[in-house]
């Protein structure tokens, strides 16, 4: 067995999974060391939203790198297809983002003076396109960019297509400590074996924290839970994601809807609750007429990995290290998962780079932050 890589990700879900396909297809030699399964931690949990608008509500590098990331996977779909066989399920239907009181109506109609992309649709023109939404909506609106995926697929498209290029990913295999030898490499060492290589991309969600501290930088990361549901109805009908007061209804086509996400800081507990699960069910009964009559099918939980403002950490480690981290995506990494594996490639591959995107998401970033707090 090879031992000896170019490029070492610790991680194996969508973000860790990205990074290895896109090094592996300029020829790097990858290998993926995951804790437990392929995209079984946050992966798993998400609904897979493509959001880049529907929170996303400043325009600043975050947002235009969400954007970026937005658009990369209309040309991935076919893409990964050709080298896993793996529809990833992109749906483009685009999202409602519906109001019911009167100031929501007025906040969502001055973002459609800002973005040229959105619109307003009144209360006829929604009920007109989704019947089965509430009466009680005064309108919503109608984000035509906003799809979604189905984040499993997503990984393991990215997964088998590295494997393709000659990734090695490697399964039930947490990485204990990151030393570094006296040729300038890193030794990963592991339960089973070590594995030496000359960089290291850190991908391993609110886990990451771990590393942080092994590597002496001063911070870490917060897990938020958000748990999820999953119905099926006869009675209901969507062709939009539904999105309300940071719940949403993601439609995926099989008869399921996904209804996500609660948010419950600092709770490393992936099971869910009664009452956070009930506090979805709060949100979503008046948004759909016939919400008392569909069937629970399944609920579960995922960790999200939050950083201190909000924005992930993409980028090299602080006093130049041929380390780089690539996590803290929160509620958003099924979305930057494309430009993710992107921006590490170029940096490990010292291309060019967005020099906005490099000091949004710096961790020299969250240094300056510990210093001023």
């Amino acid at each position: 067995m090879n031992k000896h890589f170019d490029v070492g990700i610790i991680g194996g879900g969508v973000i860790g999974q990205s990074i290895a396909y896109q090094l592996a297809k300029e020829g790097v030699s990858v290998v993926v060391l995951e804790s437990q399964k392929i995209g079984s931690g946050a992966t798993s949990a998400a609904a897979g939203m493509l959001g880049a608008n529907s929170e996303l509500e400043a325009n600043d590098a975050f947002f235009q790198f969400a954007k970026e990331s937005q658009r990369l996977y209309h040309t991935l779909s076919n893409e990964l297809f050709e080298y896993s066989q793996i529809n990833i399920q992109l749906v483009d239907n685009g999202m409602y983002k519906l109001a019911i009181k009167d100031d929501e109506v007025e906040a969502l109609q001055q973002l459609v003076k800002h973005h040229s992309s959105l619109q307003w649709h009144s209360r006829e023109v929604v009920l007109e396109n989704e019947p089965t939404l509430s009466m009680g909506i005064k309108g919503a609106l109608y984000i035509p960019e906003d799809g979604h995926v189905s984040p499993t697929h997503v990984c393991a498209a990215f997964s088998k297509s590295a494997n393709y290029f000659g990734a090695s990913i490697f399964e039930n295999t947490p990485v204990h400590t990151i030393e570094k030898t006296a040729a300038n490499e890193y030794t990963l060492s592991t339960p089973h074996t070590e594995f030496t290589c000359k960089h290291v991309v850190i991908a391993n969600g609110v886990w990451s924290g771990y590393f942080f501290k092994q590597l002496g930088i001063n911070g870490s990361l917060k897990p938020v839970k958000g748990e999820c549901l999953a119905f099926q109805s006869s009675d209901i009908h969507l062709e939009k994601t539904i999105f309300y007061d940071h719940c949403y209804i993601v439609p995926k086509g099989d008869g399921r809807f996904v209804v996500g996400a609660s948010m419950v800081e600092n709770d490393w507990n992936t099971l869910p609750t009664i009452g956070g699960i009930h506090s979805l069910l709060e949100k979503v009964t008046p948004i759909l007429a016939n919400m008392e009559s569909a069937t629970l099918l399944h609920t579960w939980a995922g960790l999200r990995p939050q950083t201190d403002d909000g924005k992930p950490y993409i980028g090299q480690h602080p006093d130049g290290e041929s380390i780089y981290f690539a996590t803290g995506h929160y509620r958003n990494g099924i979305l930057l998962a494309p430009q993710t594996g992107i921006m590490i490639r170029d940096l490990i591959l010292g291309r060019e780079q967005n020099e906005e995107y490099v000091e949004a998401f710096s961790l020299k970033r969250k240094l300056a932050q510990n210093v001023r707090g």
